[in-house]
């Protein structure tokens, strides 16, 4: 098996993974995930992070994106983010923002975040879905 996964979603597959591990030659690894964010949470991200770089296009001098407050928000998260320089004109992007790999828990930190900011700020969110911090 290369890169087996199992989703623990009954009994039986926690029984397959307990068999799997039995199996598994000393010096093997064992690695355990909590379920990754969901669309409900990314959808409410992305209308966030819209509407914070609609009513912000700038900070510090700087035009910003609804991409680039990702970053800048899962940066003050503590995410590993790298700036590059642009190909084929000035400035620079993010590179190792990916929230596809979050956490149900660490989006809902990010989504938090996003939405402290934007209060202490005197933005205005609209049309957000409070059950989608934690979907």
């Amino acid at each position: 098996m290369a890169n087996p996964c199992i989703i623990i979603r009954n009994a039986a597959d926690r029984q397959r993974a307990i068999r799997w591990v039995s199996q598994l030659p000393v010096g093997g690894v064992v690695e355990f995930k909590d379920k990754k964010r969901s669309s409900e949470q990314n959808a409410a991200m992305w209308s966030l992070l819209t509407q914070v770089a609609r009513q912000r296009p700038t900070h510090n001098g700087v035009k910003m994106s609804a991409a680039t407050w990702k970053a800048v928000f899962m940066e003050s998260l503590g995410a590993e983010i790298t700036w590059l320089p642009k190909l084929d004109e000035p400035g620079m992007f993010a590179f190792g923002h990916r929230s596809s790999q979050m956490t149900i828990a660490q989006m809902t930190d990010l989504i938090e975040l996003i939405l402290a900011w934007s209060a202490t700020q005197g933005l205005t969110i609209e049309h957000f879905d409070d059950a989608a911090r934690a979907a």
